[in-house]
């Protein structure tokens, strides 16, 4: 069994090596271990210095998506990054290849940084609707100042090696072997008597003031429109860097991660996270960073989806309701175009949306009965990637659940009457029973 975390002592220094195969998750029992690790640092009068050491490219955990909330075992990673932090040796910490959310936050509360040449960092929290939690948005804006740090977190895109040592979020780039040049690294700093260098403690980017609140003031203009929630609470997050002392802005980082992490917006991006890398690869497949309903069984699903919704407006056209309508409630929601070509959103009776949301999750539901796809989830995903379902509502059948089965239920009792698009299906009634919603329809995720 592979540990996920080896410690080592190597002439006074602490080797400390991160490796949790095969997606490498900063887990809660990875926590556990490197807390252990720095206590034994902190214990060992021997030990004059750290290296920590990621063995590969890191990703968020994918059970830290799983369901409604986000697990919350011990040590957090606040709690971890404040432990390294606070080391009274000096840590030196060393990543390569993809290193974003939670190893970029213990990267940037390690003293001094080094990254592999095929290394990128970032903070990818808003994708899933939610802010850094381990510290992140009080620290980065101290190494990078106010403007990158939100290009990075608002847009949770990552940054090359090479752009990282030149914004100074890293000391270097290691060419060789990152365990052995993140050794040398931490001897020099005994030789030359340099201690711990903590970031928490860095000011100097805020002397420009009037620099670090103008791109405040640029980003909030830049967002005042946007639907999403995460993206402004990350603003004032990054505001309060330099407003508030650490600890407070910690604080605040904390609240707002609340926030986002019970707002709906957060359950269903976290959900369509899943539901992608969930989805059968005869159904969807990733690429350049995006996913495509593939021929001839996820385009199929595509195509039922997109004539039931064409169905359901040209009904309600017919019944009276004017193409214009349509178009601006499916524009409102999030679609960059209406189904008659309009662009602009209205403002159209509540009902026009929820009827073809409906449309939507009916043909959904008959998909899985039929098991064109394994789960309703899977409906969600080429919705999204098909369809061009707004991603912030998690498709059609998270949003129907956001909105509530039962009243849906009754809804398409009424709706039923005028097209069979609204028939209610047996499936809905079987979802109503579960607390899991549609969630308890079809496999199980991972199956």
């Amino acid at each position: 069994m592979v540990k996920l975390v080896t410690f080592r002592v190597l002439d006074g220094i602490a080797v400390i090596t991160l490796n949790a195969p095969p997606t490498n998750a900063v887990s809660a029992p990875v926590r556990t271990a490197l807390w252990d690790a720095f206590v034994r640092v902190a214990a060992d009068d021997a030990i004059k210095g750290v290296a920590l050491v990621c063995a590969g490219s890191f990703m968020t955990p994918r059970t830290d998506m799983d369901g409604n909330d986000i697990p919350s075992e011990r040590p957090a990673l606040g709690v971890l990054c404040d432990q390294i932090e606070g080391c009274e040796k000096p840590v030196v910490m060393a990543v390569q290849g993809e290193t974003p959310g939670a190893v970029c936050e213990i990267l940037l509360a390690a003293h001094y940084r080094l990254a592999g040449a095929d290394a990128r960092v970032g903070l990818p929290a808003v994708t899933q609707g939610l802010v850094p939690s381990g510290g992140g948005t009080q620290r980065l804006p101290r190494l990078i100042g106010a403007a990158r740090s939100l290009q990075m977190i608002v847009s949770g895109n990552s940054m090359d090696a090479a752009a990282a040592q030149r914004a100074g979020l890293i000391d270097g780039i290691v060419l060789g072997d990152l365990t052995s040049g993140a050794v040398v690294f931490a001897q020099n700093l005994l030789q030359t008597g340099r201690g711990p260098r903590r970031t928490r403690d860095n000011r100097s980017v805020f002397k420009e003031a009037r620099t670090y609140l103008a791109a405040i003031s640029k980003a909030r203009t830049a967002l005042a429109d946007t639907p999403l929630f995460a993206p402004k609470r990350a603003i004032e997050c990054v505001e309060a860097a330099m407003l508030l002392p650490f600890d407070a802005g910690i604080a605040l980082e904390a609240d707002a991660f609340a926030r986002c992490l019970a707002h709906p917006q957060s359950r269903a991006l976290r959900h369509i996270f899943l539901a992608e890398r969930h989805i059968d690869d005869a159904l969807m497949v990733p690429e350049g960073g995006t996913f495509y309903p593939v021929a001839p069984m996820g385009k199929a699903v595509v195509f039922r989806l997109r004539t039931v919704l064409q169905t359901a407006a040209a009904h309600m056209v017919a019944t009276g309701m004017s193409q214009a309508t349509v178009d601006g409630a499916l524009v409102a929601f999030g679609f960059h175009k209406g189904l008659f070509g309009g662009r602009n959103a209205g403002a159209s009776p509540p009902e026009v949306m929820r009827k073809l949301l409906a449309a939507l999750v009916v043909e959904g539901l008959m998909c899985v009965d039929q098991q064109a796809v394994q789960r309703p989830c899977d409906i969600d995903a080429l919705a999204v990637h098909g369809l061009g379902f707004p991603r912030r509502h998690g498709g059609p059948m998270r949003a129907a659940h956001t909105m509530g089965l039962i009243k849906l239920r009754a809804d398409l009792r009424d709706w039923g009457q005028e097209n069979p698009v609204w028939a209610v299906p047996e499936l809905l009634d079987e979802a109503i029973k579960d607390a899991r919603g549609f969630d308890a329809l079809g496999l199980p995720l991972g199956q």
